[in-house]
């Protein structure tokens, strides 16, 4: 097994051993997991349904914004970059 030395914020390094501790892990396992994970190819997970699992924070973000149902954002996105680039 190789090692890695990697740089981080003494407050992040800190809650993320922390965080390792409350989960029963050590750190260096935690780290290896979330590269194991992270690295895993895309399941063929319905189209409505994301691979991995989204933060707490990104799902209160679902509903946030009301658009009506026959909203083509395709459209808008082309409009807003015609717009942005004067094509």
């Amino acid at each position: 097994m190789s090692q890695l030395t990697i740089t981080l914020d003494d407050n992040l390094l800190q809650a993320a051993q922390e965080y390792a501790r409350r989960n029963g892990q050590e750190l260096n396992a935690w780290v290896a997991q979330l590269l194991a994970e992270a690295m895993q190819p895309a399941t063929d997970a319905p189209a409505d349904q994301p691979a991995r699992p989204l933060s707490p924070r990104i799902q209160r973000l679902f509903g946030a914004v009301k658009v009506p149902a026959d909203f083509d954002y395709k459209k808008v996105l082309d409009e807003a970059m015609r717009e942005r680039y004067g094509i």
